[in-house]
């Protein structure tokens, strides 16, 4: 762990912003910030400030250790690089979580488009089902290590970033509840129309291609629009998501392991 690292980390227990620690050491928010990211040292003189102030050593502040992880008793601390990481890495897998149940969906088109050719049938829909298989098995490999310990530790991020963050979300939430809310109506419209049929209520006919295409849409725009609300979310209501049953569970289950 960098001296940067070390700061950031014994500030955030504090729970102190980067105003705060400034004032108390009489220099400017900047400073902190380049301090934190590793693109300087302060002087001797704020040095000994600080150690005062985290009641530690100013040798443990400068010398380097060998970890990876900002985890502490109170969490785990995302950065805002991490945190937009994040993110987009959750939209890519989001799209192909939907591609492959879209994928899958449109397996019915040939299935009422090829009735009187069994080959082309089968074919059809062999594409469709494999694609669909290509796509969850991409999805599997693209989901990055580095992010899964956002779902197994709870999160702390720098307060203005996660203000930042929340007036983000809020703009577009709109765009994905606008996304979602039709998505869903055309899954429920198509399950209850190919339901129906299968009960006898309605005859299969190539007009019921348009019922998986509508239910190929819905089924992607609903896997990629919660997938990415889901992303924020875990983010910006971190003490909701960590408060839950199971994550206490799994979560004790991990800490007696790493103490065997």
């Amino acid at each position: 762990m960098t001296f940067g690292e070390k700061l950031l980390k014994l500030r955030k227990e504090r729970g102190l912003s980067q105003e705060a620690l400034a004032e108390q050491i009489g220099t400017t928010r900047q400073a902190i910030s380049k301090w934190e990211n590793n693109q300087g040292f302060p002087e001797t003189e704020k040095l000994l400030q600080l150690s005062n102030i985290f009641e530690t050593s100013i040798d443990f502040l400068l010398k380097d250790e060998k970890t990876s992880d900002i985890v502490n008793d109170r969490g785990y601390y995302v950065s805002r690089e991490m945190a937009t990481g994040y993110i987009a890495n959750q939209k890519k897998l989001s799209t192909y979580i939907g591609m492959g149940f879209m994928a899958w969906a449109l397996a019915g088109i040939p299935y009422v488009m090829f009735t009187s050719d069994l080959t082309w049938r089968f074919l059809g829909m062999a594409i469709f089902i494999i694609t669909g298989i290509s796509s969850f098995v991409a999805g599997s490999f693209s989901e990055q290590e580095q992010y899964k310990v956002l779902r197994e530790e709870p999160l702390i991020l720098d307060y203005g970033y996660l203000q930042e963050l929340s007036h983000m979300y809020q703009a577009k939430k709109k765009i994905y509840v606008v996304m979602l809310v039709p998505g869903i109506i055309l899954f429920i419209v198509g399950i209850l129309a190919v339901s129906l049929t299968m009960n006898g209520r309605f005859i299969w006919s190539e007009y019921h291609s348009f019922v998986f295409l509508g239910l190929a849409t819905g089924l992607f725009v609903f896997c990629y629009s919660a997938g990415v609300m889901d992303a924020y979310e875990l983010l910006l209501k971190n003490e909701q998501y960590t408060s839950r049953l199971l994550f206490k569970i799994k979560r004790k289950i991990k800490n007696k392991i790493n103490h065997l």
